[in-house]
């Protein structure tokens, strides 16, 4: 692994990241899903697996861009490229998903055996909604709509 630029541990450094950053991309997206399994240890446990994941995804892609390195590899634009492609394809399919569907899980397990699931909002009509937003178009464009249209009964 000595033959490996900076550039190529960037990389690896995003692939071993990468379960951190989508940690934090869940939390500020969905922090109620969160917010549940916090100090759980089926929370603990699913998010500590998939950090594990992580490096050791991180670890494999290194070891790969290391064997990409050899003078018959560099040589070839297309070696080069198919290999960096499959070793990132091999990586995130072994590490970087399996990650991510126990960064899921887990909380997903917690809220379902623990807590009980909210009532879906209830649903309007489509002609109410239709209504509706035909009267914020006369509101905001009063010129160009009649008012009959917004008027229930027979014209």
């Amino acid at each position: 692994m000595h033959r490996l630029n900076a550039r190529h541990w960037g990389l690896v450094a995003i692939v071993a990241a990468a379960p951190f950053v989508l940690a934090f991309v869940l939390g500020a997206s969905a922090p109620q899903l969160l917010e549940p399994v916090l100090g759980t240890p089926v929370g603990g446990l699913s998010w500590g697996l998939a950090t594990v994941l992580g490096l050791v995804g991180g670890a494999l892609f290194a070891r790969i861009l290391a064997a990409l390195q050899r003078p018959r590899i560099q040589a070839s634009p297309v070696l080069r490229l198919l290999g960096t492609v499959g070793g990132a394809s091999a990586v995130v399919t072994l590490c970087i998903v399996p990650a991510v569907a126990l960064m899921l899980i887990g909380p997903g397990w917690v809220l379902t055996q623990h807590l009980e699931v909210p009532a879906a909002p209830t649903v309007r009509s489509l002609k109410a909604s239709a209504v509706d937003l035909l009267g914020q178009a006369r509101r905001a464009y009063p010129h160009r709509l009649p008012l009959s249209l917004l008027l229930p009964g027979p014209h």
